[in-house]
């Protein structure tokens, strides 16, 4: 089911295109990883993302989808970018909130001024997602579980989240560094 859509806001010192291109790189790399979440291929699955994968060049599809469509690049009235990510899969509705969380986490303890986003546009999604990043659900495994457990209960198809919770924790921690390491170098 790809009828998902996530926005991607970068504000203040990020707010331009070398500094979303870099970005658009790992949300590329998310959207492939959330691809194969929601397939359930287990083999790529593990072989790109999971703990004992190699850093992969930006250049190399992991999927069978190749590239999506151009996504709509707009100036918002505060001067920030705002990027349409659509035709996402639930997966990738849930992975884009879980990395801005980490990203979230890993600027605080730098003192790092950001104003980076990620939000689902999906209202439900949305409000689910912003209760687990106020931490109302707990931290790590447990936390996914518990995720996965109320998505569950509005209706959303997340087994793919149970069942590969390890691989989407180290996942969305390894790619919530790289975006968090290009916001401290860009976002000067």
């Amino acid at each position: 089911m790809m009828d998902q859509q996530v926005s991607l806001c970068l504000g203040g010192d990020l707010a331009n295109l070398h500094s979303l291109g870099w970005i658009a790189t790992d949300i590329h790399r998310l959207i492939e990883f959330s691809d194969l979440l929601e397939s359930g291929d287990q083999e790529p699955l593990e072989r790109y993302f999971g703990p004992q994968a190699r850093p992969a060049n930006r250049y190399k599809s992991f999927t069978a989808n190749g590239h999506r469509p151009l996504s709509d690049i707009s100036l918002q009235d505060d001067g920030s970018l705002a990027l349409n990510i659509p035709n996402l899969s639930v997966a990738g509705a849930i992975v884009m909130p879980l990395v801005q969380t980490a990203v979230t986490r890993l600027l605080k303890k730098t003192d790092t001024p950001q104003d980076f986003r990620l939000t689902p546009v999906d209202s439900g999604l949305k409000r689910v997602m912003q209760a687990f990043e106020r931490g109302d659900f707990g931290s790590g495994s447990e936390g996914l579980n518990t995720l996965a457990f109320v998505l569950a209960e509005l209706n959303y198809k997340v087994d793919f989240l149970v069942s590969n919770a390890d691989i989407v924790e180290h996942s969305v921690d390894r790619y919530a560094t790289r975006i968090a390491r290009t916001i401290r170098k860009h976002g000067r």
